[in-house]
């Protein structure tokens, strides 16, 4: 039994006569080696080069491959992962976002009066500059603490005030009738649970503003179908105001409350 014990140890060691190590270990030399990088505005950059890293370390492929596909899942799920990736690609100098207010929420809010904003995932705050100054009462939040620090000096600069809180989506407190405007672009698609809990926090007669790349169904429409659907573009191949170098699918979606 010791001896079987011991070989089972040995094969969770060793894979194919390489050293393996554990998913925390993994987790631990990545952000280790992020935190040294340079500011990089393409955060595809930073993840192709670890991999190429490791590969110059004499890593082999299949090992490089498991250790690639938990970094890819935990950087964007895992607090520290989700700021040290986007600190870097806010300080980067080139960036791979549109820095104008969106198209979409300039539409949405075209002849409606101001109230209570919300900016999920406001980056460097285009959209909630614009809408502060527009009258608008503007919160927004980011898991990058760079963006943020961005965002309060474009207010500065462009003379008004926001709200700018260091958060990810899943810790902010939406609260009960609290938004007369939800925003969320370029952050992730949007679910049922989302369309629930916005709806829950928006006032009657409040608006949910969604722009995002597509994938091939129309599960953001389908979790909004409750709404009144005020607009919903599925646009093929145009240029996306993220990384606006590569054309793509692109959703836009208003939807409003519907007051009772």
């Amino acid at each position: 039994m010791k001896y079987l014990a011991f070989l089972s140890l040995c094969v969770c060691i060793v894979v194919f006569g390489q050293p393996t190590i554990s998913e925390e270990r993994v987790w631990k030399d990545f952000t280790n080696w992020l935190q040294r990088q340079a500011p990089n505005s393409k955060p595809g950059d930073l993840i192709r080069s670890y991999r190429e890293t490791l590969l110059k370390q004499g890593i082999l492929d299949d090992e490089v491959r498991r250790r690639m596909g938990f970094v890819s899942n935990s950087i964007f799920t895992r607090r520290k992962g989700v700021e040290l990736l986007w600190d870097k690609v806010y300080a980067g100098n080139n960036p791979i976002f549109i820095q104008t207010p969106s198209a979409v929420v300039m539409s949405a809010i075209e002849g409606r009066k101001p109230g209570k904003a919300l900016d999920i995932g406001m980056g460097q705050g285009r959209n909630s500059v614009y809408l502060a100054a527009q009258g608008w009462d503007v919160t927004g939040f980011d898991p990058s603490g760079e963006a943020i620090r961005l965002a309060r000096s474009n207010a500065d600069k462009a003379g008004v005030k926001i709200r700018a809180l260091v958060a990810r989506d899943d810790e902010f407190q939406y609260g009960e009738d609290q938004w007369d405007l939800i925003v969320i672009t370029y952050v992730r698609d949007l679910t049922k649970e989302d369309a629930a809990q916005f709806w829950k926090a928006l006032r009657p007669g409040g608006i949910v503003v969604y722009e995002n790349g597509a994938d091939v169904s129309n599960s953001v429409l389908t979790a909004f179908l409750g709404y009144q659907i005020i607009r919903f573009e599925d646009a093929q191949t145009i240029v996306p105001e993220w990384n606006p170098e590569n054309r793509t699918r692109v959703q836009r979606l208003i939807a409003q409350k519907t007051v009772n």
